[in-house]
């Protein structure tokens, strides 16, 4: 398979994650100044929180109970909403699941490619890219199709739109980026869709190179994917965004702060309770970064079918589960559960795409 990727000049090797990691930086990071309660739960009501029913998320009979033990799953989507609805209707432009070892504090990240191929758990049980689910049935089925597809038992989640991230750029003062000319009237398209959509005006986008952009334009950037490389290019595009987010937040002052939680919180659904917020936050300066992966690790173009148009599928699903849950987990003897392996069939004689071989957790 011909790699169209291309590489980004100064972009840190353990960046690679999507810009969804953003909420995790600042709506649990950026609560951890330690300013008391009270000031948490003012700043929280401003947050949409949505109660899941566990018994509802579709976590496999098989999935082993003792390997998840001790760590905490959660779900961050970033979509692509032109109103204040965060719920169904909008796809999930970023779909990254983090996984939390409570008792080490170490995090790792996996980022779920949008146009990957998976058996979305609606009523018909369709295989289409999987940012599909969340439009179809909102974060529930978002959760259900990774659970089913995955092996994996999230019960919790955390979504912010577009314009959120937008306005959570502008308070930071923009963020610098390196620009390809190619990139330009697609960056400039996205603009001006946005501003039609959201009403935030701003200029567009002429010069090559290194550029610092606002919110609008940062957000118009990490949405291009209609160049070589697709969905690919598109989240190494947004984490070069988030690697320069995070640089710039350990350097703000507890004024900066304020104004990025007032900004950004309006437009967050999670369904972390305030409380679980707060535990989670007291425990942030303990937190460590220890990996991150994209998902599928092996994976194909794919485009035979033009009603579901270019999808990226997996070089054999089980095996891609198995890669994944040994990097999440360490789990060097995981088995797929019998659900997994149904659906990595259904899949292999949909596409044609079959296995290379064993898949390997790509070294940091």
């Amino acid at each position: 398979m011909k790699d169209n990727r291309r590489k980004k000049k100064g972009m840190p090797t353990d960046a690679k994650f999507g810009i969804a990691f953003v909420i995790e930086l600042i709506l649990i990071g950026v609560l951890v100044i330690f300013l008391g309660k009270q000031y948490v739960h003012e700043k929280y009501e401003k947050v949409i929180v949505n109660d899941l029913e566990p018994e509802e998320l579709e976590i496999n009979e098989g999935v082993d109970e003792e390997e998840i033990k001790g760590y905490t799953t959660i779900a961050l989507f970033g979509v692509d909403t032109r109103g204040g609805d965060l719920g169904a209707g909008s796809r999930s432009d970023s779909i990254i699941v983090a996984s939390i070892n409570n008792d080490t504090k170490k995090v790792k990240l996996v980022s779920v490619y949008r146009d990957t191929m998976l058996e979305v758990q609606n009523a018909k049980k369709s295989t289409v890219k999987c940012n599909a689910a969340y439009a179809y049935g909102g974060p529930e089925m978002a959760i259900q199709t990774l659970n089913a597809n995955l092996d994996l038992s999230i019960t919790e989640y955390i979504t912010v739109n577009w314009e959120g991230l937008t306005r959570a750029i502008d308070a930071m003062g923009g963020v610098t980026v390196h620009i390809e000319e190619e990139e330009i009237p697609k960056l400039n398209q996205a603009l001006a869709e946005q501003i039609a959509t959201n009403g935030i005006s701003s200029d567009g986008v002429y010069q090559t190179g290194d550029v610092t952009l606002n919110g609008a334009q940062a957000t118009a950037y990490a949405r291009i994917r209609k160049l070589s490389g697709g969905d690919i290019a598109r989240t190494e595009r947004q984490r070069e965004i988030l690697s320069g987010l995070i640089a710039k937040a350990k350097t703000m002052n507890m004024s900066q702060i304020n104004s990025v939680i007032d900004e950004i919180f309006p437009y967050v659904s999670t369904s972390i309770t305030e409380d679980e917020m707060i535990s989670l936050a007291t425990h942030i300066l303990s937190y460590e970064l220890e990996g991150t992966m994209g998902f599928p690790v092996k994976y194909a173009f794919y485009s035979s079918n033009p009603s579901k148009g270019a999808c990226i599928a997996a070089q054999n699903l089980e095996d891609n589960v198995i890669a994944l849950h040994k990097f999440f987990y360490n789990n060097e003897e995981y088995t797929a559960t019998d659900n997994v392996q149904r659906i990595s069939h259904i899949l292999e004689n949909e596409t044609g795409v079959k296995s290379k071989g064993e898949v390997e957790v790509p070294s940091e």
